[in-house]
Parts: structure tokens; sequence; C-alpha cells
């Protein structure tokens, strides 16, 4: 009869085997079963790449860990079926998205943004940060109009501010107004329109749907309230009452939140609106769209400084144009600027979303260097 110790042995070389069965086991199979699953990268990332030595001992080891979470065997299928056994108890354990009420989903504190402490108030500008941005958005203002241009300064709000009635309650309100509405405010004394419409988005969202319940981004409704709420401001014409819209099947919602915590096989409920307006035609779409053209119906000509909020914004704004130049803030350096607007435009937009704040200094700066130096 065996003895005790030689039980105990087996028992352990067992539970090793069968521990080194689950780490290899994946890799084993993943090459015969890869063409089988969907491999497809939701997330609105680029995954991590394998650590090279310059990454250094020290710094090898956390790169390579970031590594195997982004390419591990059935990592999909992985996070799918934990997506689903969340949704099952009614939670959603996510570092960087939270669960709402009636489903809708909103952004965490993450490393470019601080989403729920912007809408709690736990953050905000100090005098000093508020009065460079306030100098520098007015040089910019006095180079541009001594070239005979407009400016106007556009934030896109938050979706947790525009839909703060889908906030749980374990998210309380600390403190009003926001970093961005004080700072929208107290750049408005500069004499630049400044736009911050955080209630007119509100407001509309009782009625329509003017954000994604499962993006952070607005559709195709609220970017089109915010480019009327800027053609207004311009003193151009603009829309009062809103176009018709419809679902429209052929095009998808985005989902960049329902991405990021893989839940992209539960959140099929939202629908994509679309309006019945005219919009500005596409004339020129390079570099992923980080730098577009279009014409439009109006007279004058465009810059759009933008960030991810902007590529609803654009065909909508840019109808009120004859053309319009477009270009996303990756490509916000003056020697970009003056290769794709040479010339200084009848109006200069910059839209800068609510969690993007943070940019604001170094797009205004990027832009009164391209200001002086453009014709």
């Amino acid at each position: 009869m065996p003895t005790a110790e030689k039980t105990r042995k087996g028992a352990r070389r067992l539970l090793i085997a069968g521990f080194a069965a689950l780490l290899a086991g994946p890799w084993l199979v993943w090459p015969l079963a890869r063409g089988l699953c969907d491999t497809t990268n939701y997330e609105n990332r680029t995954l991590a790449s394998f650590p090279t030595p310059e990454a250094g001992i020290d710094g090898w080891p956390a790169a390579f860990e970031e590594w195997l979470g982004d390419h591990a065997p059935f990592r999909n299928q992985f996070l799918t079926l934990k997506a689903g056994a969340d949704r099952l108890v009614g939670t959603l354990d996510s570092t960087n998205v939270l669960l709402g009420e009636e489903g809708w989903m909103f952004l965490k504190d993450v490393s470019d943004s601080k989403s729920l402490s912007d809408y709690q108030g736990l953050t905000a500008y100090t005098a000093e940060e508020t009065q460079a941005m306030a100098d520098t958005l007015t040089a910019l203002n006095e180079a541009l109009a001594a070239r005979g241009s407009r400016l106007v300064l556009l934030f896109a709000p938050a979706k947790e501010g525009v839909y703060a009635r889908y906030m749980p309650a374990s998210v309380p309100v600390v403190r009003r107004p926001t970093r961005v509405q004080a700072l929208a405010e107290a750049l408005g004394e500069t004499g630049v329109p400044v736009l911050f419409p955080l209630n007119e988005l509100e407001a509309a969202a009782l009625e329509r749907q003017v954000y994604y319940k499962y993006d952070t981004h607005w559709n195709e409704a609220g970017a089109w309230l915010a480019a009327q709420l800027t053609l207004e401001a311009l003193d151009k014409p603009f829309a009062a009452a809103w176009p018709e819209m419809a679902p429209d099947p052929e095009k998808a919602p985005l989902t960049d939140l329902a991405n990021m915590c893989g839940s992209w096989a539960f959140c099929t409920d939202d629908v994509y609106w679309a309006l019945e307006a005219e919009a500005a035609a596409c004339t020129l779409w390079e570099a992923g769209g980080e730098i577009a053209r279009y014409a439009g119906a109006g007279e004058g000509s465009l810059l759009l400084a933008r960030d991810s909020f902007g590529e609803a914004l654009a065909p909508w704004l840019a109808q009120g144009f004859e053309s319009a130049t477009v270009l996303h803030g990756n490509q916000m350096r003056p020697e970009t600027l003056l290769e794709w607007q040479p010339e200084v435009p009848n109006v200069v937009v910059l839209e800068v979303a609510e969690r993007f704040a943070d940019n604001l200094p170094g797009r205004l700066e990027a832009l009164l260097a391209w200001a002086q130096a453009a014709g």
C-alpha cells in the first residue's frame, strides 16, 4: 500500500502538472483554434507589443505582463465570458467603465482623463493655470483678428454631465461648477466666444438621444446641436428646429465603453440615429481621418482643430462654410498646420472635449505659432 508521503508527493505532482497544463494548454491549442475564434481588437487603443531589450531589466517584466494580457490565447472569448457573468449578477467589474442606471455606461478616471472626478467637482484649475490659458487665448484671438479671422472655442461636454440622471448614487456631486465650467466662464471674459453647451445638450437629451449609450461620445444628434450653436455664435445661418431623426440599421452605434469592458457581444440595443439634414461633403480623408477637408453650402473658409468629438461635428459645422480644413490634435503642429492651412481662414474653431481639457494649452500654443507664421 502506498505510504502517506507517497500520496502527498503524487498529489503535488498532479497539482503541478495540472497547473502547467492550464498555462501551456491554451498556447498549444491556439494555433489550431485561432482561425475559428474572434480575434478582433474591439478596444480603441493599440495593443501592447512584445517588449524589447530597451525596456530594461526593471521594466521588462511589467512590459511582458502587459503584452501577455493583450495577446493571450482566447482573450476575446474569456473577456466575453467574464462580461456575461457580470451581467448575470447585475454588476460590472471594470477598472475603466462604470455601469449606470438602465444599463448606461460611463468612463471612470483613467490615464488620459478624470471623467468621474470632473463630474463630481473634485478637480479644478489653479488661478495661474487659468490665467495662462486666458493669455494665450487672447494672443491667438488678436493674431487671427489682425488677419480678419474669427475664433471660437468649443468645449464638448462629457457624457457624465449630460446624462447625469443615469449616474449611480454611489458617485455624488460634491461641488459645482466643474473645472471646465469654471474655465469656460473665465475664458469667456477674454472676449472670445467660448461655448460649453452642457445645458443645451442636457435639455435636448430629455427628448432625444444625443450621446451613445455604450460610448463616451455624442452621436449625430449631439454633434448637430453643437454645430448649430457654434454657427449661431459666429452669426452665421443655423437651424433652430430639430431635423427628423430615424434609426439607420445599416450603421452601428459606437461602443468604446462596451469594448473596454469586454461587453461588445451584449451591448447591442443602442441605435444609430440618422438626421434628415444636409451635411458638408468630405473631399479629402488622410491619416485615418486626422486630416480632412469638406465642401459645404455656406460662405467663407473654416479651420476646425478637433479631438475625437470633432469627427461627428465636422460635417455639420462645415456645412456653414464653402470650404473647411479639419485637423485632429495629433496633427496640431505648426508645420503641419502651415502645410494644410497656409493661409488664415475666415474662421477658426477649436474643439476640445471636456475630459481632454488638459490638452488646451498645447493646442492654443500650436495655433498661435501657426497664426503668427501663416499668410
